[in-house]
């Protein structure tokens, strides 16, 4: 061979080498990255099915007030049911014990501890979302003799509903009783508002429940008027601060359903046994041998002749980061799930913390 021809090869495997240093620093980076996803949404879907499908471990322990974040062995928020299964089914007291404020400090279940029992280390963040199917704003007023109520629909988009029917009805306390008005229909206009009055009602507290219904889509709305006593209900359990009492032992459940064509909302009357001594310190505890479907509100007369109010929350979300995250990378999944009587999409975002 020339010489020329040798210097031709030479600069020939120069550039393939160059060439090849090019590729390797630009294709690691998106081959990394097609990795990084698809790890993202096989942990999302692991998380996702195990949330909605699983009860977790203990099964119970939503309304099992002695189940601790500790004692909590597996993660999940399905509705434990001995004899049927129901998909995407969730349990309601198992999602507002992730509503920090909405249950007793100790029964609160910190994000970080979910993620422990998933064991995702640190190197993981998630979130969960709870929307409802439809976005009911509630304005009720306490007038002398009368409750005014504003009611507002919306699809999860914001867009008004119009024709949606709403079903209202409102429990007062008055002269040391506790007492119901009519149960009260009417139906959204176009601009998806409507209003409800109850007259007749002279108390200085009251909770309306309202059960609006769009095309057999419901979602059950709650809102506590005036001066009451705060309490909590978890599971079969009425747990007030140490503060008050109920002498009479009885409690109003109160239920909210749609059967066949019609609306109930309405309350049984149920007695109830003080635990001694209490399961939870700094707090009163009252357990209910059985609690009716679709309750969602306990009502009691405390013997400070205060109203006692529980309901049942559901939070608008639940993040191991607190405030708004944005993290570069996610993945997101959403599900239909049913919460009580109420359609909710749950929605999981999973994050990489490191790479």
């Amino acid at each position: 061979m020339h010489s020329y021809e040798y210097i031709f090869t030479a600069i020939i495997v120069f550039a393939i080498l160059i060439a090849s240093v090019a590729l390797v620093s630009t294709m690691p980076q998106s081959f990394i990255n097609v990795l990084e996803i698809q790890q993202l949404k096989m942990t999302a879907q692991k998380i996702m099915t195990y949330l909605t499908l699983n009860p977790g471990n203990p099964a119970d322990w939503g309304g099992n007030i002695k189940v601790g974040p500790d004692e909590l062995t597996a993660f999940g928020l399905a509705k434990y049911m001995e004899l049927v299964r129901g998909a995407y089914v969730l349990d309601p007291d198992k999602v507002q014990r992730l509503s920090s404020g909405e249950v007793p400090s100790p029964l609160y279940i910190p994000p970080s501890r979910v993620i422990e029992l998933f064991n995702l280390g640190r190197d993981y963040g998630l979130k969960l979302e709870f929307i409802p199917a439809l976005n009911v704003n509630l304005d009720a007023q306490l007038n002398p003799g009368s409750i005014s109520v504003f009611i507002s629909v919306l699809s999860e988009q914001g867009k008004p509903i119009a024709n949606a029917d709403v079903a209202a009805r409102a429990f007062y306390l008055q002269n040391g009783q506790i007492n119901k008005t009519s149960l009260i229909s009417n139906r959204t206009r176009e601009d998806g508002e409507c209003a409800i009055n109850f007259n007749g009602v002279n108390s200085d507290a009251a909770l309306i429940v309202l059960l609006v219904d769009y095309n057999g889509v419901c979602v059950v709305k709650t809102s506590i008027l005036g001066s009451f006593a705060k309490s909590y209900f978890i599971g079969n359990n009425l747990i007030l601060s140490n503060s008050f009492t109920i002498p009479s032992n009885v409690s109003y459940q109160v239920m909210a359903f749609k059967s066949g064509g019609s609306y109930l909302i309405d309350y049984v009357i149920c007695g109830l046994t003080p635990w001694s001594p209490s399961p939870l310190n700094n707090y009163t505890v009252y357990n209910m041998t059985y609690v009716e479907p679709y309750t969602a509100a306990l009502l009691a007369v405390t013997g400070e002749g205060k109203l006692a109010v529980a309901c049942r929350n559901v939070p608008s979300s639940y993040s191991s980061i607190p405030g708004e995250a944005y993290p570069p990378l996610a993945y997101t999944l959403e599900r239909s799930v049913m919460i009580g009587q109420s359609l909710y999409t749950l929605r999981l975002k999973v994050w990489r913390m490191v790479w």
